[in-house]
């Protein structure tokens, strides 16, 4: 790490950074994969869908009948262009989900060896608050980033409100790479998130604004840095990224 300690080299990496090699899963509302700025750009896409075992998670057509993921995916390989995004369904046409479904979603994606997870959702219900704290750890250790958005109204949400876990906020800002970290804060993040512009299904654009699509842009960021430094871990990532914005 020390390498990339001084905030000139970090620039230098963040420029430098593709998302190239870094497997993200987005746990979210699917993604319209015939969407021009998305045609051919995902690695794959699942659904999970629950029977007398559980829930399972298959393959399945890209498609977003709320168009949540849709925008999400657009912003992560806008910042991280070479990113493997791999689109998980954890939401339905309702534009509703369980923490359930978000729990197997989360086990899905550590199963499946990826780098990054970008959970712009969250739940207020508490019953499975200790499996989530429990797999936000086993990723921490496992080397692997969970980027959360944090609750639009202020209210504790899981994933966001857990220790292991980078939490954003939204603001405004110009350039999409720029964000701001609240150093011993429960949500330690704040990156664009105000009239953000973004793909929505049909081939659309269409501004989007809260915490959900500030925490995509802060997905791609620590895409570019693991696509530059691949063996950064959780806690080193969290290092560099208040380094970035520290004065001096």
């Amino acid at each position: 790490m020390s390498i990339v300690l001084e905030k000139e080299a970090l620039q230098a990496v963040l420029g430098a950074g593709t998302g190239k090699g870094v497997r993200v899963a987005m746990l979210d509302t699917g993604v319209d994969e015939s969407h021009p700025e998305l045609a051919g750009k995902l690695a794959a896409s699942y659904e999970l869908s629950r029977g007398p075992g559980g829930f399972t998670c298959s393959r399945a057509d890209g498609f977003d009948a709320v168009g949540h993921g849709t925008a999400c995916a657009g912003i992560i390989k806008r910042i991280a262009p070479e990113v493997e995004l791999h689109s998980v369904k954890v939401i339905g046409a309702n534009a509703r989900g369980s923490s359930a479904e978000l729990v197997y979603g989360l086990e899905w994606a550590l199963e499946n060896k990826m780098h990054v997870v970008n959970a712009s959702l969250g739940t207020l219900d508490r019953r499975n608050k200790d499996r989530l704290a429990e797999l936000a750890e086993q990723a921490f250790y496992e080397g692997v980033m969970i980027v959360a958005a944090a609750n639009n109204q202020g209210q504790i949400a899981y994933p966001a409100n857990l220790p292991t876990v980078i939490a954003v906020d939204s603001d405004a800002f110009e350039n999409p790479l720029s964000f701001r970290y609240r150093l011993g804060t429960d949500i330690e993040m704040e990156a664009n998130g105000i009239y953000v512009e973004a793909p929505s299904p049909g081939g659309e654009r269409k501004l989007f604004t809260g915490t959900s699509f500030a925490c995509p842009h802060v997905t791609g960021i620590v895409a570019r840095l693991l696509s530059v430094h691949p063996d950064l871990q959780p806690f080193e990532v969290r290092t560099l990224l208040w380094r970035l914005v520290k004065e001096g």
